[in-house]
């Protein structure tokens, strides 16, 4: 075999090695691009699932408020079940949604989140704070009465207990709406949702009480 002094059989072309570099550089960016087409594609799906939940939720609400009117307590458990399974279903979503953040915008992009959930407060009802019902002792006795007269106040100390009742649960409704529309409002940051809905529970069980 001959060969030219200097010279390097089956040496690399300069010219070769560019054209490999640059369809190196030509794949990297377009797998790149798929990777980001795909994480916003999975962004999409997350924003469509919570949309979702968050009108499945609405109208939860709203048959929520129905039965609270209609005072079926035993209907409601299965509602708030519902809910949790929402919550759950999104809580998921949103795991997702944060690594693909994290794949698009970097280890920093989930701290707005951490500010939103903070600005979420729960409102709390305990039976401390409803409207004691009046008994017997708080009836002033002016001493020698006729029966007429303690039937008067029995009469009057019922319809005082009952207002008392309806007011109780009033209150305890409207702290069970506020805590369920609080937490459908929420979905998208779960830890403030599992919050609401605990709350959520708890006041079902002080309403609960008050219309049995």
């Amino acid at each position: 075999m001959t060969t030219t002094y200097g010279a390097t059989p089956d040496a690399e072309v300069p010219g070769e090695r560019e054209d490999d570099d640059l369809d190196e550089s030509l794949r990297n960016i377009e797998q790149a691009v798929r990777t980001a087409q795909r994480a916003f594609d999975e962004i999409g799906r997350c924003n469509r699932l919570l949309d979702h939940a968050q009108e499945s939720g609405g109208e939860a609400i709203r048959e929520l408020d129905e039965l609270l009117r209609r005072r079926e307590h035993a209907a409601v458990p299965a509602l708030l079940e519902q809910l949790d399974a929402l919550a759950a279903e999104v809580a998921r979503s949103e795991a997702d949604r944060t690594v693909v953040s994290r794949i698009l915008f970097g280890e920093d992009a989930d701290d707005e989140w951490a500010d939103v959930t903070d600005a979420w407060e729960v409102p709390r009802l305990t039976e401390d704070d409803l409207p004691r019902i009046p008994t017997v002792h708080d009836v002033e006795d002016p001493g020698d009465s006729t029966l007429e007269d303690m039937w008067e106040r029995d009469q009057a100390l019922a319809s005082r207990q009952h207002e008392v009742r309806r007011e109780r649960t009033r209150i305890a409704a409207d702290h069970l709406c506020t805590v369920t529309t609080r937490a459908v409002d929420s979905f998208g940051t779960p830890t403030a949702t599992t919050a609401l809905l605990a709350e959520a529970r708890r006041a079902y069980g002080l309403w609960a009480s008050c219309v049995r």
